[in-house]
């Protein structure tokens, strides 16, 4: 797991510019995030939610993503499927299952079965990008060890075609 996640997050540092100390490399993920983090005067969890932005523009897993849903309120619903999703890919990561509820107001919470801090400014970041992806506006607010969303427009603006082969695009 450590193999995969460690070279994400230096792919994702070096598209981004960020410098690393001397031997980084050969820290766990955590400690490269940190050491970035440092380096840019930049709280983690700010860090993290930019590499959730960041993952979301990598092609393969755009389209993991946006293979979920039609549109970001049913992408958001099918949420709880993600775990399942990666662990097609990837079946070493520790992904913490998905909880979803909906208050009577609209608003939908998101929770995690562990690892609260990293995979709610991971999933920040990545929610953010896709609802742009999906030309829909919202707020996403960390809250209690999740996440609160609130949908006030799901058709902002004009999302981004999705083709499930990227040869469909080419022709």
């Amino acid at each position: 797991m450590n193999d995969l996640v460690s070279r994400a997050i230096e792919r994702f540092l070096a598209e981004e510019s960020v410098p690393l100390q001397a031997g980084a490399e050969n820290l766990d993920p955590a400690g490269m995030l940190h050491d970035a983090a440092r380096r840019l005067d930049k709280p983690v969890d700010e860090l993290v939610e930019d590499l959730g932005a960041w993952l979301v523009r990598q092609d393969e897993i755009w389209r993991l993503l946006r293979f979920c849903g039609q549109d970001f309120l049913d992408f958001l619903l099918r949420l709880e499927e993600l775990p399942d999703r990666i662990r097609l890919v990837t079946d070493d990561l520790d992904i913490p299952e998905i909880g979803l509820s909906r208050s009577d107001d609209g608003l939908l919470w998101i929770s995690f079965s562990h690892g609260q801090a990293v995979w709610t400014a991971l999933l920040s970041g990545l929610l953010r990008a896709m609802a742009d992806d999906y030309g829909a506006l919202c707020v996403i607010t960390p809250r209690d060890g999740g996440l609160c969303v609130d949908i006030s427009d799901s058709a902002f603006a004009t999302g981004r075609t999705f083709h499930l082969s990227p040869r469909i695009q080419a022709s």
